[in-house]
């Protein structure tokens, strides 16, 4: 079994109430709640004290702790920002860290552990431990495990220092145990866990639906094959679980009541979805859904400006209440729009036209979810923005770029020193663009197309000293050419280039000269443009030209 891995688990200890603490330092000394919806949705230590936990409905929080303090927490605009402080600090000890919501972190420390190690720093224990340590595994897993325990330690303390942030931290060889082993001791608190006692926490679970992956509707289908403990599912058949689950799955959920993931840590980079949902009072106008989105928008796209991105899918939820049945069910719809909507300068604010035709793509989306030419209860409106673009830059370089840029340099170098005939016609270089789709081409009149400055070649007076690009020795392809100079009295053919009275008053062996250097500049003409006719050579350039 491998224990290579050292992953670090970090939980920030009842998030939003902590930020709404930052926000009013009041709040620290008095038991308060955030509130979304009819929920609390989660509260501080001291208001839990009184039996209020979390998703608990207001109703009966107010009856544990009449004196609660409520604060509304349906805006995640500052919790996001905390949140991406948090991720950011801790990028500075592992480029692998894994989003886990806002308030939890992965963090693959392996790298940073083995630097440590190398150095041979002393190693010692920070923390709580779980279960016994008479009897560590000998693959070294154990020290890398202690060391991992000090950088958490490491990253406790920065959150602390820095954000004034508390969190706790599970330390294990693989991301199941580590999330697991970081709750045993909170708030503000660490501990480790090493292989040996992985089966002994997985025991020590009441439940199912404790192990993540494991939903309700998994539990339940488990559930009615009498497997309702994670004991029970150690020593359940895996040929029934297999039939019921299939291979994949039935091994996944068979290897994690064990304690066994081999799941990497994934780097999260920045969110793929950004959105914003309220809870409203019964709507059954179109006139107060559209107000109600609309306002919606306008608090969406200061999220949208602050992530720096442009949108290209809006995605509308709505929630509907059914009078008959006494139910609400959600519904989402989603549609691609047009990024020039959005102007990269200011991506918080929409000009009026373009509003306007955002709104009408998102009112459609509505008229798909809603018929509203019946009676309709909405109680729950979302947008979200999703798939996105990069703003450009115009610093923004592509590979192909860099090649052709490189290319024409050289090929300008190659001819430098070369002169055109006088009876060359002119031929004007044209602008070179190379298409960058996160960036405006900038023209650049000093470049030329490749295409044209090998096309120039052929006009080359001294075409001995003609290089073609692909470095060919073109002297070495000229042809012998056994055509004879013939006309009816026997005379040399005068040159297509050269005035034919002149050239008949000239001595015969001159005029045999210029014959023959017509012929061979002819003949090299035809052996440049023959090289030049060639299939092209396989390179990154063409490749990427090409497509």
């Amino acid at each position: 079994m491998d224990h290579s891995r050292t992953i670090v688990h970090i939980d920030l200890d009842c998030f939003y109430a902590q930020v709404e603490e930052l926000k009013n330092t009041e709040l620290k000394t008095l038991p308060f709640g955030v509130q979304q919806q009819n929920f609390v949705i989660t509260s501080n230590y001291i208001a839990r004290e009184y039996g209020i936990k979390k998703c608990m409905l207001i109703s009966e929080a107010k009856k544990l702790c009449p004196n609660l303090i409520l604060v509304r927490g349906e805006d995640l605009h500052d919790y996001r920002q905390i949140s991406y402080k948090v991720t950011s600090l801790l990028q500075k000890y592992s480029h692998l860290v894994e989003r886990l919501g806002l308030d939890e972190n992965f963090i693959d420390v392996s790298k940073l552990v083995s630097e440590r190690l190398q150095n041979g720093a002393e190693i010692s224990i920070v923390g709580n431990i779980f279960g016994d340590i008479s009897s560590l595994c000998d693959c070294g897993c154990s020290d890398r495990l202690k060391v991992g325990t000090e950088i958490a330690q490491d990253m406790r303390e920065q959150i602390k220092n820095e954000l004034n942030l508390t969190c706790c931290a599970g330390i294990a060889h693989n991301k199941l145990l580590a999330k697991l082993i970081g709750s045993k001791h909170k708030p503000d608190n660490q501990t480790v866990i090493f292989p040996n006692s992985a089966v002994e926490l997985m025991l020590s679970l009441n439940n199912l639906s404790k192990i993540p992956s494991i939903g309700l509707a998994l539990g339940k289908q488990l559930s009615n094959m009498n497997i309702k403990s994670v004991s029970d599912l150690q020593e359940s058949d895996f040929l029934k679980i297999k039939k019921l689950l299939g291979p994949e799955k039935a091994k996944t959920v068979y290897d994690l009541s064990f304690g066994i993931d081999p799941s990497p840590v994934k780097s999260s980079g920045k969110p793929q979805s950004i959105g914003i949902e309220d809870a409203c009072k019964s709507i059954s106008a179109e006139k107060e859904v559209k107000e109600k989105l609309k306002q919606l928008l306008n608090r969406l796209l200061i999220l949208v400006a602050e992530d720096g991105r442009i949108p290209k899918t809006v995605k509308l939820t709505v929630r509907k209440f059914d009078k008959n049945n006494k139910v609400s069910t959600r519904e989402t719809r989603q549609c691609n729009i047009n990024t020039s909507l959005f102007d990269i300068k200011s991506l918080s604010k929409l000009s009026e036209s373009n509003e306007n035709k955002l709104m009408t793509t998102i009112m459609r989306l509505f008229t798909k979810i809603v018929k509203t030419d019946k009676p309709y209860l909405i109680t729950l409106l979302g947008l979200a923005f999703t798939k996105f673009l990069e703003k450009p830059n115009e610093k923004n370089s592509t590979l192909t770029n860099f090649l052709i840029k490189d290319i024409e340099v050289q090929s300008v170098t190659n001819i430098e020193n070369l002169t055109f005939s006088n009876t060359t016609p002119d031929i004007l270089p044209s602008t070179s663009y190379v298409e960058n789709p996160e960036a405006e081409p900038e023209p650049s009149p000093k470049k030329c197309k490749f295409s044209n400055l090998i096309a120039k070649k052929r006009f080359f007076k001294e075409q001995d000293d003609c290089a073609s690009p692909s470095k060919l020795k073109v002297a070495e392809l000229r042809l012998n050419s056994t055509e004879k100079p013939t006309d009816t009295n026997q005379n040399i053919c005068c040159p297509p280039n050269a005035n034919k009275e002149v050239f008949q008053e000239l001595p015969k062996d001159i005029q045999q000269e210029l014959w023959e250097e017509y012929k061979q500049s002819r003949d090299t003409d035809r052996a440049c443009s023959s090289n030049l006719k060639k299939s092209k050579p396989n390179s990154i350039l063409n490749y990427l030209v090409k497509h």
